[in-house]
């Protein structure tokens, strides 16, 4: 049997080497692609959720109200399974996102323009209470990924340190440098930071934030 030598086995080693540092790049974008696509098919679940729990409320969206944020309601009624904050699988936990603690602090927002209660008997204005009844559905934000683990996005809210700059967990432009949207009719995408801070710049009575 023949022995390899030193230098043999050293090159077989360095050769290992080069091929592990060229597919590890490779497989870690892989990676996070995989990621990107399990949150973008849990948003999808959620607003999904939210269209049939809203066919029951005259076609309007979960009201977030105190101690009652749109995801305990759609979870205690049986639209979406209860949150475990211990399970990564977890339909409000985003495979990228920070550790959720409750109803409130989960890895996916909603658009306030559709769900916010001001606590106050006049919900109207930027604070009003709009159905989903809509002539551009497509346009219109439902749910997208959360800011600081906060269950409702407010246009506002939507600046450089919520799209990129704090952790990457606590982030909305998480995976890639993209974030990812739902919108009311239904179908979700992956939008550029870039495209995050535009729909930010929007008004709040446009199609953007509001049906």
């Amino acid at each position: 049997m023949k022995k390899f030598t030193l230098i043999e086995v050293l090159v077989v080693v360095a050769i290992i080497g080069i091929l592990a540092s060229m597919l590890l790049p490779a497989l870690g974008k892989a990676r996070e692609r995989s990621q990107a696509a399990v949150c973008l098919n849990k948003l999808k679940q959620i607003s999904l959720a939210a269209l049939m729990y809203s066919e029951d409320e005259d076609n309007f969206a979960p009201l977030n109200e105190n101690s009652d944020p749109w995801a305990k309601k759609l979870s205690l009624n049986d639209f979406l399974p209860k949150i475990d904050t211990d399970e990564s699988n977890n339909i409000y936990k985003c495979p990228k996102g920070a550790d959720i603690n409750d109803y409130w602090a989960i890895n996916y927002a909603m658009n306030w323009r559709l769900g916010w209660d001001n606590g106050v008997a006049a919900q109207e204005d930027w604070h009003a209470n709009l159905s989903l009844d809509s002539t551009h559905p497509s346009a219109t934000v439902f749910f997208l990924d959360a800011y600081n683990n906060n269950a409702i996005m407010w246009k506002g809210g939507l600046d450089e340190d919520a799209v990129y700059n704090v952790a990457e967990g606590f982030r909305v432009a998480r995976h890639q440098n993209k974030g990812n949207v739902a919108f009311i009719d239904g179908h979700v995408e992956a939008i550029s930071a870039q495209g995050l801070l535009y729909m930010a710049s929007k008004n709040y009575r446009d199609e953007t934030w509001e049906p």
